[in-house]
């Protein structure tokens, strides 16, 4: 029997994500860009959105899943950053931007990584896509077969960097691409840094130029990505965190850089202002204790699996309905961690959390046998 129990109700508030418009008092009016995406980085929620699931080309945003499968195989130790990377042929194929780098040229794993994220370099990202998988085919059925896993179900990656027209991606792909690579912290600070080089002190000294502006200027800026083509237009990825949260903005088919750059800031700030995290204190008193049928107790203790913690317009947690769907009792035995129910959090119309309920404790069933051992048992207790 389904039992719900809600403890608020708010049948006039109408919740809903996905705003179209900017509650700014600036009056911001939003450039004519193919589309764009805000999502909460923990959740996957998302906030603000226009032509999301819409598939682009992306140019050089490409580069962010050649980064995280970098920053996987670092985390997994397959590789280090001192790793020396001989240089594949195919480089000298391949448009700016570039270090340089030549054929058989010998460079630190470390080095490659700075040149993709800070200069997006091509040469650089190929080689290391060859150094990890073998080859750049090997390497590119790796992206894709990571981008299905992460439910990116509007990409296909052509080649490791968005060298080519073929590579296409959403909005929304490109946001959950991104807040997973900010999972990792593999490339230190390479992400805010403003100039670099590589081959310092050398007469092939390459300097390093990172065209994404928010990178040195938003605050609490992880860090992003910058691309532009003729074909992509003006693109960006950028994650920021502000106290406990983390949201990520991702601008497609902007028209110059200052519609892409300007968009993916007011995504942000629109973000921090009016989002947060709710997380109420639930009273188990609702929907805890249990009723259990043959069982050495009456009762067992029904827990959430998780904390209640969730996405919400600021100041609206409160408004939040609680619904937790139990049977009227449950049959013993019942062990520790077992499903009871489910608990489900509703803004309006919207579902914002859900987990289980689980048994706090086992409660053995009571056989014959374990009749007879309480009986006992309390016998000699009590002479």
């Amino acid at each position: 029997m389904k039992k719900i129990i809600a403890l608020t109700i708010a049948a006039a508030f109408i919740f809903r994500f996905n705003m179209p418009v900017f509650a700014d008092e600036n009056k911001y009016t939003v450039p004519d860009v193919k589309a764009y995406v805000l999502i909460e980085a923990e959740t996957g929620e998302i906030l603000l959105s226009h032509n999301e699931s819409e598939q682009l080309p992306i140019s050089s945003l490409a580069k962010l899943m050649t980064l995280l499968l970098v920053a996987e195989e670092l985390s997994a130790g397959k590789i280090t950053p001192a790793d020396s990377v001989p240089v594949p042929p195919d480089v000298t194929g391949l448009k700016a931007p570039v270090i340089w780098l030549e054929p058989g040229e010998i460079m630190s794993l470390g080095e490659l990584a700075k040149a993709v994220v800070i200069n997006s370099a091509n040469d650089a990202t190929l080689a290391l896509a060859v150094y990890v998988a073998g080859n750049a085919d090997e390497f590119t059925a790796r992206m894709n077969r990571r981008a299905s896993e992460l439910d990116m179900s509007g990409t296909f990656f052509a080649d490791p960097g968005g060298f080519s027209e073929d590579t296409y991606s959403t909005a929304r792909d490109i946001a959950l691409m991104t807040a997973e690579l900010f999972r990792h912290d593999a490339f230190g600070k390479f992400f805010t840094t403003r100039l670099s080089a590589v081959r310092e002190g050398t007469e092939r000294e390459t300097q390093l130029v990172n065209t994404n502006k928010l990178a040195h200027r938003y605050e609490g800026i992880l860090g992003g990505k910058a691309g532009q083509s003729s074909f992509a237009g003006f693109c960006t990825a950028n994650c920021a965190r502000r106290d406990d949260m983390r949201l990520v903005a991702v601008v497609l088919g902007a028209k110059d850089e200052d519609d892409r750059v300007n968009l993916c800031e007011h995504l942000l700030d629109s973000g921090f202002r009016d989002f947060e995290f709710a997380a109420p204190e639930l009273d188990s008193a609702l929907f805890s204790p249990l009723g259990v049928t043959r069982g050495v107790a009456q009762v067992v203790e029904a827990v959430p699996e998780r904390p209640v913690k969730f996405i919400s317009p600021r100041g609206m947690g409160s408004e939040a309905e609680f619904e937790f769907t139990l049977p009227e009792s449950v049959a013993a035995p019942v062990e520790e961690g077992q499903v009871l129910g489910k608990a489900t959090v509703r803004l309006g119309e919207k579902i914002v959390f859900e987990c289980d309920i689980i048994a706090l404790h086992t409660v053995e069933e009571l056989t014959f046998r374990k009749s007879l051992e309480i009986l006992m048992e309390r016998f000699f207790n009590y002479y």
